[in-house]
């Protein structure tokens, strides 16, 4: 099947309409050097603001880089971003730093620290704001949260503040007034298809997201500080025939999660065959083996396009080292081709 002939009608047009729509980020994880993806890989015209993942706090108000084998990486990718005039976010926080954050904002002292910290870490090693990623928030954390939030809007002095909100385990843990204080807000999203599902569903899809951001413009955060996260990744599922039907476990791929860029290398195949679902707004793709559900050029441009005619702050893609590197195919310039038109994504020519 050769892809690039489906996905260059589906690329070419944008979306009518203004938009305050101007942001495209990407997620720059810490372990993308395990994938040899490092910052001179990223195609930094395809994005305005790139988030690094992840600073670590601990519960004295200290920070520190997930892993120490990835200062280096940073550095570099501090200076590639200010020369091709991208924002840089640190991202602080992830997974299981939820209770060093409920130590320090709970400690006056810990919370001065903490604050700080994070000044003097953009300082000294580079940045242009943080992102806050307090996971498994709960209505009880509501009011630390605003309070971390709040303390970091004031020691930062007008940079870059963001934080990542879960809306799939409900918006009680957070308050409208505060993330209407943010630059902008994050909005993930859970897997939807996982080994426990009896049957074959979208694993994210565009009206998923469009659910996810629903439910948190509905509790009252403003729609132009809105940025869905796109997981560009698919999941694969043995003996499943297509959505709907059942499944024998994970497939192909690293636990059955492959990349985006690694997808369009198995589509290329007559092996597989790709379907846009219309229903779900989100693609399939089915072999004799297995089925792959993930997002796709048609999903994302959907995706891309509410965005613009809603009038949000733009879509982020988590994350940057598993696009494809071919403009054509790339999920980047999906994305920028609505929200950014006017950018010239074709590759430079070779010298």
């Amino acid at each position: 099947m050769n892809v690039k002939k489906i996905v260059l009608p589906l690329i070419l047009g944008c979306a009518l309409g203004a938009s305050a729509a101007d942001k495209v980020v990407g997620y720059y994880p810490y372990w993308s050097q395990y994938s040899q993806f490092y910052p001179k890989d990223i195609r930094y015209n395809t994005v305005t603001n790139i988030h690094y993942a992840a600073i670590v706090p601990s519960e004295d108000g200290s920070l520190a880089f997930a892993d120490e084998n990835d200062a280096e990486n940073f550095k570099t990718l501090v200076q590639m971003a200010k020369e091709n005039g991208v924002k840089l976010v640190v991202s602080v926080g992830g997974m299981e730093a939820e209770g060093s954050l409920k130590a320090i904002v709970t400690s006056d002292d810990a919370l001065k620290a903490f604050v700080s910290n994070v000044k003097s870490w953009l300082a000294e090693k580079g940045g242009d704001g943080v992102e806050l990623d307090w996971q498994n928030l709960t209505e009880e954390d509501s009011g630390d949260f605003a309070k971390l939030i709040d303390a970091l809007k004031e020691g930062l002095d007008g940079k870059i503040l963001t934080a990542t909100v879960y809306p799939g385990a409900g918006m009680g843990a957070y308050k409208a007034e505060t993330l209407n204080k943010l630059s902008y807000v994050d909005v993930f999203m859970a897997d939807q298809m996982t080994e426990e599902s009896e049957k074959l569903v979208p694993n994210q899809s565009a009206n998923s997201v469009k659910e996810a951001l629903d439910a948190v413009a509905g509790a009252g955060v403003n729609k132009d500080l809105l940025v869905p996260v796109i997981y560009m990744y698919g999941k694969s599922f043995t003996g499943a025939r297509g959505l709907g039907t059942a499944h024998q476990g994970t497939g192909s791929g690293n636990e059955g999660y492959l990349s985006y860029a690694e997808l369009m290398g198995k589509f290329d195949t007559p092996d597989y065959k790709v379907t846009f679902d219309e229903a779900s707004k989100s693609e399939v793709a089915v072999s004799e083996s297995e089925s792959i559900v993930f997002m796709g050029i048609p999903s994302v441009k959907a995706v891309a396009e509410q965005v613009k005619n809603e009038g949000m702050a733009g879509v982020a893609v988590y994350d940057l080292s598993q696009d494809h590197h071919e403009p054509i195919v790339s999920l980047l310039v999906t994305i920028g081709l609505q929200i950014r038109p006017e950018v010239n994504y074709k590759p430079a020519k070779k010298k």
